[in-house]
């Protein structure tokens, strides 16, 4: 009993703090999205992984997940900020910055954790002895496994534009094509980040 009582107060707790503090709240949601990247990265560079997407021009990829572990977490809360900045600037005079951040990082926070799921697995199957090429290997054939991987990042990448469209309709109350015009380019900042520097 009290420790249901417990849970409840608890709850009630963290609630009050998210109504109170929502761009505390979202700003820690972000870091830990940013550190679960950084965890991954971590393990896989162990593992001597390197990306199965193409690398910036000119970057190492033998030391691409050690690099990403330092990178990760400031690329996120930039992104976080110029999208919301090309919201603010697109945006009808009279809305509040603070509500456009919140917003945003919802918008670019929750589709960047769908999107982390594909080097989750990765990661995990590395910790249990899988090599590389192994993975490489299961992805590389027509299937279930290739299609579901690649149905992530078509989600996460879905559900962005989606949500920063919504976020775009909360600063252009009256008209749609400028909701979603806005978001659309607010969401072409945050997926366009995500293809040139996470791997």
């Amino acid at each position: 009993m009290t420790s249901a009582a417990s849970k409840k107060k608890l709850k009630a707790r963290l609630r009050t703090f998210k109504k109170r503090h929502p761009m505390r709240s979202t700003a820690i949601s972000l870091g830990l999205t940013g550190l679960a990247y950084a965890a991954s990265s971590a393990v896989l560079a162990a593992a001597g992984g390197v990306p199965l997407a193409p690398a910036v021009a000119g970057m190492d990829v033998d030391n691409y997940y050690a690099w990403q572990i330092v990178f990760i977490v400031p690329l996120v809360f930039a992104v976080w900020i110029l999208a919301s900045g090309v919201l603010l600037a697109l945006g009808t005079r009279g809305c509040h910055r603070s509500d456009v951040l919140v917003r945003t990082a919802r918008a670019w926070g929750a589709p960047l954790l769908l999107a982390w799921i594909p080097s989750a697995v990765e990661a995990a199957f590395a910790v249990l002895g899988m090599g590389q090429a192994e993975w490489v290997d299961i992805l590389s054939d027509p299937g279930v496994p290739q299609t579901l991987y690649l149905a992530i990042y078509v989600a996460a990448a879905s559900w962005s534009v989606a949500s920063f469209v919504r976020a775009g309709r909360s600063i252009h109350m009256k008209s749609w094509p400028a909701a979603i015009s806005t978001g659309l380019a607010a969401s072409f900042v945050a997926i366009g980040a995500y293809i040139l520097f996470v791997r």
